[in-house]
């Protein structure tokens, strides 16, 4: 985990970096952009040494320059690198598009060139693991779990390629059947400790992890050094860069740490403007995100990723039903700055991820159209909520409609709705629903 291609402030996230652009103009020239493989993103292990950090950067630096983007001087965090193509979807992918990612782990012996300086040689990572965990049935789990976390947080749907043809790395685009789109390698790179492993960039995404540092023989936590490299290197590949300052708050910092399991807030909000979040697109009733019968439910890690996403999520109700609502932002105040040029991570300002967008509430009839009751009440940060919302077309599916404002950021929220039957009135003022509580059984 180390320094980002581009070394420019950004609002938050430092979700930068390279080597291909969102527009659909990138799929034009995908044959150029793959065959120019941009640099690695490196990742040390804690406590590395100044002086070693110094050094390595040295020896790949020219990689780093002759990529650079620093004509792009934009305000604001940058997205200049997602997946636009893959093996299941093909071209055309933009920010904010769900996304399909295969992976595969390359045979030993896959021929893999120098990405940060050291000896070009051939993959051994399988036989590695094989030796710390006896076989293959035993640490493929291990990967299988970070690719699981990830697509639980954003629109990423993984599918495991069991079938890898040992293509030279990296260079190879996934195929169906034949190749991921991430490949997993090892081979040596600088011994025990120091450089963990590294990772290139969209459209690529493969890893190289440095084999065979003694650093990943530790297997404690469910082995969580080895799932935290892993999920942080996978980070790169989905276009993230790195995030200061070292506080060990967020997986994408620089240096590795073991303080939490997996992507924290700020990589989570990252990936959801890249990808939006897990149901999309769920931005109509047509394709919205399917509730089912629910008495009472919270889910969480949404989105609105953009300035022009809308969230929609069908549930089933009976006769006579009502429904109460609301969508709350999640967010905090948090440190938030670029990585310096030799490495080092800067001190970062203040970011506030709870107010960037100013949510709005519908709820719609049964035929998708129709309002029956809207909330818009609260600013930046403030929840919105629905309550006693007569849902009186009768059993059938409804909709609960999220939308934000003219802010092109991404914005966590949840929702929590519950679903009831309703209390009528008589005329005398009882509560057809609670006959049994007043009348006399005894007469």
């Amino acid at each position: 985990m180390r320094r980002p291609l581009l070394q420019q402030p950004l609002e938050f996230l430092l979700i930068l970096i390279i080597v291909i652009g969102l527009s659909p103009a990138a799929d034009a020239s995908e044959d150029a952009a793959r065959a120019d493989i941009t640099a690695p993103a490196v990742c040390f292990a804690s406590g590395t040494p100044a002086e070693v950090v110094e050094q390595a950067y040295e020896r790949f630096a020219s990689s780093y320059e002759s990529h650079s983007l620093a004509s792009l001087m934009l305000p604001n965090y940058v997205l200049n690198s997602r997946w636009t193509s893959t093996a299941t979807d093909g071209g055309g992918l933009g920010q904010g598009d769900p996304t399909t990612i295969t992976w595969s782990v390359v045979p030993d012996g896959t021929s893999i060139s120098s990405g940060v300086g050291e000896p070009p040689a051939g993959s051994s990572l399988r036989s590695f693991l094989d030796s710390i965990y006896g076989d293959e049935a035993t640490w493929l789990p291990v990967f299988q779990q970070v690719f699981d976390r990830w697509g639980e947080l954003m629109g990423v749907t993984y599918v495991y390629e069991p079938n890898d043809d040992g293509s030279a790395l990296p260079g190879a685009g996934g195929i169906v059947g034949v190749r991921g789109d991430v490949r997993l390698s090892g081979h040596p790179i600088d011994g025990n400790y120091g450089i963990l492993a590294y990772n290139y960039y969209p459209n690529w995404g493969d890893m190289v992890i440095d084999v065979p540092d003694s650093f990943y023989t530790n297997i404690s936590s469910n082995s969580l050094r080895l799932r935290n490299v892993v999920a942080h290197e996978h980070g790169h590949g989905l276009g993230l860069g790195h995030s200061c300052p070292l506080n060990q708050t967020k997986l994408m910092e620089p240096y590795l740490t073991t303080a939490f399991d997996g992507p924290q807030h700020d990589d989570i909000l990252a990936t959801n403007r890249a990808y939006g979040d897990r149901f999309e697109h769920d931005d109509t009733p047509a394709t919205s995100a399917e509730l089912g019968a629910v008495s009472s439910t919270t889910v969480d890690t949404l989105s609105i990723d953009d300035n022009a996403d809308t969230d929609v999520f069908g549930l089933i109700a009976g006769d006579g039903a009502v429904l109460d609502v609301t969508v709350t932002p999640i967010g905090t105040t948090y440190l938030a700055g670029p990585q310096n040029g030799d490495g080092s991570c800067s001190a970062g300002t203040p970011f506030d991820s709870l107010r960037i967008h100013d949510l709005a509430l519908r709820v719609l009839d049964v035929d998708g159209t129709t309002e029956i009751a809207s909330a818009d009440l609260g600013g930046l940060g403030d929840p919105e909520d629905l309550t006693g919302v007569d849902l009186a077309s009768g059993a059938g599916e409804y909709y609960v409609e999220i939308t934000g404002d003219a802010t092109n950021s991404a914005q966590l929220l949840e929702l929590s709705l519950s679903v009831s039957a309703s209390l009528e009135l008589f005329s005398d003022g009882f509560e057809s629903g609670n006959l049994s509580a007043w009348s006399d059984s005894s007469l």
